[in-house]
């Protein structure tokens, strides 16, 4: 069987092959959104600035917070050892226990003894605070500053170990004060803030990538051989500049497309004239040698002619209604069986469904003709009903078409003349197949049968197709 397609420079072909099985799937949903999309990358850079400037934010402020209580306390902490070393100096060295004990009050700095801190138990670790403040005490000091941390219940107390006129004390200073309220109402007020910027930024962002999506879903369409309406423009300017020259590009494709089909279809029906007047003349001659393959001849230049016209025809699309496959199929062999051709159809299921009826007729008689030119008697039609689908295969018993040359063979006018011949056909039988079962949103399946021989089979779908494309 002799293969051309047409469908290869519509971007609309999925061509699979899995052991001996090759597939053409022609179906929109082929061109779905994937995840990862520009607007979910979008969404997803704003999602992460968004949690990173909080965050960021958010340890500043913690940081700038430490920073000056560190400094407050640092401040407190020398005011307090400047007057407590100023009374002291003034106190004789017996009297300095009795003035302490009058000094040291609970909630305000203390003095202490450096014996008093083993009546008390203290925590293994000290804040960052408190070592902040005793390794700046420490320069300041030229001294070495130990440094205890002290909690029970809500009293938090940081035990520093200083020198004080001429002994050494320990200097209690209670934090309540330093630390700070918890960072729940930051962390409450930071989170409000982060998720009123993204619900923001998710709008930005949809209006941004929304007429990029309707790019590309008319761009799927335009590449399964459909004409997209126009797009409004929307979005940024870059954007709405890109929509227009698009919209202006699908014009020119559809005006360039309807051209070319009345210039095809005019020419082929002009076509038709000559060549009647030429067969018929030379009916008319006497019997010559020549006559007959002159004959021939004609007859393959007019086989040519119509299908250039069923070409043109079938980007046009046709009148969908409900189509009994089995009675159609059936009628297509019937026609070919007259003719003297050794095929046979196998009937498996009645499957009906919603079609172009003249279009199906003219794929199957494409498919049949193409297994007789191309391909070895007996031939087979098979009609069958699975997973929703309707399945036509036509098997015939010649060599097939080898693997590496299927996808050529969707081309439009690939006749692949080193596998098959020089036969003067015209490279279009299967360009029609696969442009009616693209618009069915079929699937077209090379097939190597173990039996042997080559088959193509056609599934299309029951229910009504979602959308008729011409293409």
């Amino acid at each position: 069987m002799k293969p051309p397609g047409a469908l290869r420079r519509f971007g609309a072909t999925t061509l699979a092959a899995a052991g001996s099985l090759s597939s053409v799937r022609f179906s929109p949903a082929a061109g779905a959104r994937r995840a990862g999309g520009l607007f979910g990358r979008i969404a997803l850079l704003l999602v992460v600035a968004v949690l990173a400037s909080q965050a960021f934010t958010l340890w500043l402020t913690v940081r700038q917070r430490e920073d000056l209580l560190a400094e407050q306390l640092y401040a407190q902490v020398v005011d307090t050892l400047a007057d407590l070393e100023g009374m002291l100096d003034t106190i004789p060295r017996d009297d300095r226990t009795a003035f302490l004990s009058s000094y040291n009050r609970p909630g305000l700095p203390q003095l202490l003894p450096l014996d008093a801190a083993q009546r008390f138990a203290f925590s293994d670790a000290v804040p960052h605070l408190g070592m902040q403040l005793a390794g700046r005490l420490a320069t300041n000091l030229s001294e070495p500053v130990e440094v205890r941390w002290r909690q029970v219940g809500e009293r938090r107390e940081l035990w520093l170990a200083v020198q004080v006129v001429d002994a050494r004390y320990w200097l209690v200073m209670p934090l309540g004060r330093f630390l700070g309220p918890p960072l729940s109402p930051t962390l409450i007020a930071s989170a409000v803030v982060a998720f009123v910027a993204l619900l923001a930024a998710f709008a930005l962002a949809w209006r941004v990538t929304r007429p990029l999506s309707k790019l590309a879903d008319a761009s799927r369409e335009l590449g399964a051989g459909g004409t997209p309406a126009p797009i409004e423009p929307a979005g940024p300017r870059e954007i709405r500049e890109f929509t227009a020259q698009f919209n202006r590009m699908v014009a020119h494709l559809d005006a360039a497309a309807s051209e070319r089909r009345l210039m095809l279809a005019g020419l082929s029906h002009d076509l038709r004239t000559p060549l009647t007047r030429l067969k018929l003349t030379l009916e008319l001659q006497p019997d010559n040698p020549d006559r007959p393959d002159m004959l021939d001849d004609i007859d393959e230049l007019s086989r040519i002619v119509n299908q250039f016209i069923d070409f043109a025809r079938s980007e046009e699309g046709g009148r969908m209604e409900p189509v009994t496959l089995a009675e159609l199929a059936d009628s297509v062999v019937a026609r070919f069986v007259r003719g003297g051709l050794a095929v046979r159809f196998e009937r498996e299921a009645e499957p009906e469904l919603v079609a172009d009826a003249l279009a199906l007729e003219r794929m199957l008689s494409n498919l049949i003709d193409n297994a007789r030119r191309y391909g070895a008697t007996p031939i087979t039609v098979t009609l069958a009903e699975g997973a929703g689908m309707a399945e036509l295969t036509v098997h015939d018993r010649g060599r097939g078409i080898p693997p590496a040359a299927r996808e050529a063979a969707l081309a439009p006018f690939e006749r692949l003349a080193p596998q098959r011949g020089h036969d003067g056909g015209s490279g279009l039988g299967l360009a029609i197949v696969s442009r009616v079962v693209q618009q069915h949103g079929g699937m077209l399946l090379f097939i190597d049968p173990p039996q042997g021989g080559f088959a193509i089979r056609v599934r299309l779908p029951l229910q009504r197709p979602t959308a008729i494309l011409p293409a």
